[in-house]
């Protein structure tokens, strides 16, 4: 087990969730039973934000097991879109209702014929993933959504910010120390001379992320989070480099004397 903001690493869920609730104007539905709903509540304890948990639960109860559920879900996502008009709608079962084996992929593709905004499902194994490997795949895929959406509409943006700058990636909410690194990363790159071109998924807007390409490298704090991102950006696109952050003078003066010292 691996600590994570002060508790054990959860269920697979609540790693989707953080990266859901770590953007902006991003909504999750989660489809399960009431008692795996407790995610609200703890992010409302630890954070402090102003702002409500962007989470809604579908309940997973005796009439849905009855009946289905695929109507009760599809109305949830239409609803919220309607009432909250977010860019990304991301919907994630839990460990208990993926026991049910419905076709959430099915869902989806409803909820989108009549959602105005994006809908996604969280295409994560409940059984195998814990939160931190959860949230790491769950963060991969909405980049890669977003960055291919920008690039079939030709909107990805192309070539290199004029100075120096930098994507950091894996900053979410409910991350050990991550506002106090985060600040200390910041403080770094300016007195670099480095600007930060985006940083996500923390405060992030998903329109942002077509921005990522024009980073002359991407950094990663956490080896936990944000690894599989960066590998697809490096990959997909070439001209931005990978390079894993360690905490530290030992893991800064390596990292950046070898970036720009070329």
């Amino acid at each position: 087990m691996k600590l994570a903001y002060w508790m054990y690493a959860g269920p697979a869920h609540i790693g989707t969730l953080r990266i859901a609730s770590s953007f902006k104007n991003v909504h999750a539905i989660m489809h399960a039973p009431i008692g795996d709903d407790y995610f609200n509540v703890m992010r409302s304890m630890l954070s402090r934000e102003r702002d409500f948990t962007p989470v809604t639960t579908s309940v997973v109860d005796r009439n849905v097991l009855a009946r289905g559920s695929q109507e009760k879900v599809v109305d949830n996502i239409v609803r919220k879109d309607a009432e909250e008009h977010p860019d990304l709608i991301v919907l994630t079962p839990t460990c208990t209702s993926s026991i049910l084996q419905e076709d959430l992929h099915n869902f989806v593709e409803r909820a989108q014929l009549e959602a105005k905004g994006d809908v996604m499902l969280a295409d994560v194994n409940h059984y195998r993933y814990n939160e931190l490997q959860a949230a790491d795949r769950t963060l991969d895929q909405i980049v890669q959504y977003y960055i291919e959406k920008a690039r079939k509409r030709g909107e990805l943006a192309q070539g290199k910010t004029a100075k120096p700058s930098v994507n950091i990636i894996g900053t979410t909410t409910l991350g050990f120390h991550n506002n106090h690194d985060c600040t200390e990363l910041k403080r770094l790159m300016a007195d670099l001379g480095i600007e930060v071109n985006t940083l996500i998924p923390e405060g992030a807007s998903v329109n942002d992320l077509k921005k990522m390409p024009k980073a002359w490298f991407n950094l990663v704090p956490y080896r936990e989070l944000g690894l599989t991102t960066a590998r697809y950006l490096e990959e997909s696109i070439w001209h931005t480099l990978y390079r894993h952050y360690s905490n530290g003078c030992s893991g800064n003066c390596p990292l950046l004397f070898a970036r720009f010292s070329r």
